[in-house]
């Protein structure tokens, strides 16, 4: 796709838009903008003989539209003006394909792009059927009705497989769990810095690129030099006006998100005031459902200076609690955002234990070790251990403490 003369056609300027376009390498020759929208091409029928005429004296190859298209809209402007015609659904379902490398994620993008096809196929259906339409692959109406049942049962065989995938997912969080580790997954509005900070916090060679969706299946690794059992995972990014079945098709992958036992709501600080804004509600939307107490807002992005950070804190303390503003580039207060995720995790609950000396308290001290913080430690006619562990443990703590001191 390097290299490809591409327009825009949107109802207003939107860098968004250009950014997802240039994260595919198009080069974006020409924006148009329009005031009227028309059932029938979407553009008004002035603006569509306008962007006729510049393509008679220009090379193109594609022809991006900022918005979602009916499929008739589609069929309409695709055959008018002879060129592949992209609308902004399409565009970034074009670009996780790009991205997908792992056989989970291509068949995340694979479910999206048929999904995506359903609608345009009945479109070509109810075309060939009116005698309008050519024909699908030099065909006609019988061939685009057996590639729509096509489509529907490779729908179905997708799903099965990723229900499979979610189910390896969910048994190794419950054995996770089991050994005592804590999930924090990493979410936020695409190239808000995820990436980075997951390598910074664990080590871990990611790679970081600064473009649009570089991640697509989640990672998980363990968090860098510290003692607790916490596990850091780099999730998909966000992005306004996605469908429910887009999004749906990438459940997998944000049920990561959805079942961490903290959720790192990363921010990128540096977005003036509107765009901050509309990225939090953004990312917000689709966390609905989740339990606002285990969000962690984070502002990233401190050394590249942040304007209006006062009121930006207060937008999201309002909404959340008051954020961590971090740099994941150079690590600046990374200390301040590991203690908060330890704080979250409930990592105070205080026993004191004292056991007589005959009995056999290693395992234990071992347990604490492994789990928790030993705060004292006395060896003498007795064992006197004073510790801070996870309340997730103080059940089986107190049953071991309860056996001890019997």
């Amino acid at each position: 796709m390097a290299g490809k003369k591409v327009i825009v056609i949107t109802p207003e300027e939107d860098n968004e838009f250009i950014q997802l376009a240039n994260s595919l390498d198009f080069e974006v020759i020409r924006v148009f903008t329009f005031k009227h929208y028309s059932t029938e091409f979407f553009i008004g029928k002035g603006k569509l003989e306008e962007i006729k005429e510049f393509l008679r004296y220009n090379n193109v190859d594609k022809i991006l539209i900022n918005g979602k298209l009916k499929s008739s809209q589609w069929y309409n402007l695709e055959r008018d003006l002879g060129l592949e015609v992209l609308d902004r659904i399409n565009l970034i379902i074009e670009i996780f394909a790009d991205r997908a490398k792992s056989k989970e994620a291509r068949l995340q993008v694979e479910l999206a792009r048929l999904k995506y096809q359903i609608p345009v196929l009945k479109e070509w259906i109810h075309r060939a059927k009116k005698g309008e339409h050519p024909g699908f692959m030099a065909g006609g109406e019988y061939e685009v009705d057996q590639y729509y049942l096509l489509v529907q049962r490779r729908i179905k065989k997708i799903k099965e497989e990723l229900e499979k995938v979610r189910k390896e997912r969910d048994e190794r969080r419950k054995n996770r769990g089991r050994r005592g580790y804590f999930t924090v997954a990493i979410a936020g509005y695409t190239n808000s810095g995820k990436s980075q900070l997951m390598k910074l916090l664990s080590g871990e060679n990611v790679i970081v690129e600064n473009r649009m969706f570089s991640t697509l299946v989640s990672k998980t690794s363990r968090i860098n030099d510290i003692k607790k059992r916490i596990l850091i995972t780099d999730t998909v990014g966000f992005i306004k006006n996605l469908p429910p079945w887009l999004i749906e098709a990438f459940n997998a992958t944000l049920e990561e998100i959805f079942k961490a036992d903290i959720i790192i709501l990363l921010v990128d600080g540096t977005d003036d005031l509107d765009t901050y804004m509309e990225k939090i509600e953004t990312d917000l939307e689709i966390l609905k459902g989740v339990d606002k107490s285990k969000i962690l807002p984070v502002i990233n992005k401190l050394d590249a200076g942040i304007d209006n950070l006062d009121e930006k804190i207060r937008i999201l303390s309002e909404r959340l609690s008051k954020p961590v503003i971090i740099s994941a580039k150079t690590g600046e207060n990374i200390e301040l955002l590991i203690e908060r995720i330890i704080d979250m995790l409930d990592y105070n609950t205080e026993y004191t234990v004292r056991i007589k000396g005959d009995r056999n308290y290693m395992g234990l001290l071992s347990f604490i070790y492994d789990y928790g913080d030993i705060i004292q430690l006395k060896v003498d006619d007795e064992i006197y251990i004073k510790f801070k562990i996870n309340s997730r443990f103080s059940g089986y703590i107190e049953k071991l403490i309860k056996y001890l001191e019997e």
